[in-house]
């Protein structure tokens, strides 16, 4: 259990027998009337946002949280599947939870799933990935030696900004945060 004043934005908490990410917090006080602190925060299981006040001395369940390194293989009707390499148990994640990391993420590639009692909740990717460029047009003459960009596909349908000399087939470094071309893999 924690105190309501220290939850922080990223933690999964317990509320209403159901778990929960919290997506924001602020902290409010009035002087002598007290305080309170109020979370912004997304239901693990179907994705509705709710926004809940709590007294400054409520106490809050915080889930505990276990990450596995994960390895994702294939989608299907019923999901995408992701395996652990170790032991070789897989389990088959809803679009929901991979669509914010699904332009980033090609077959075999490791991602950190976390899991709440066996229970996939959430994924993180690494800060930059490597991708093959599927489509982009062929580098003009004199275009190589400046900073022209053109667009390029990846493997993934992800389309991004590289520079001229840049040839389909070839690996590039793509950070997950920002989207952004880092460079050559």
């Amino acid at each position: 259990m924690i105190r309501a004043t220290g939850i922080k934005k990223g933690y999964v908490i317990r509320y209403e027998d159901q778990l929960w990410k919290v997506l924001d917090t602020q902290h409010t006080s009035f002087g002598k009337k007290g305080a309170y602190v109020q979370v912004k925060m997304k239901r693990l299981e179907d994705g509705h946002t709710e926004t809940v006040r709590f007294s400054s001395d409520d106490e809050v369940e915080k889930a505990f949280l276990s990450t596995r390194r994960m390895q994702y293989l294939y989608d299907d009707p019923s999901g995408y599947v992701f395996m652990d390499p170790e032991t070789g148990d897989q389990h088959i994640m809803d679009e929901e939870m991979v669509a914010d990391i699904l332009p980033y993420l090609a077959y075999n590639a490791e991602v950190d799933v976390s899991f709440h009692e066996d229970t996939p909740i959430g994924i993180e990717l690494p800060p930059k990935v490597e991708l093959e460029v599927a489509k982009t047009e062929p580098a003009v003459k004199g275009d190589t030696a400046t900073s022209v960009t053109k667009p390029a596909e990846l493997e993934t349908g992800l389309t991004i900004k590289v520079p001229g000399h840049i040839k389909e087939g070839e690996k590039v470094t793509v950070d997950t945060r920002s989207g952004e071309f880092m460079g050559r893999a």
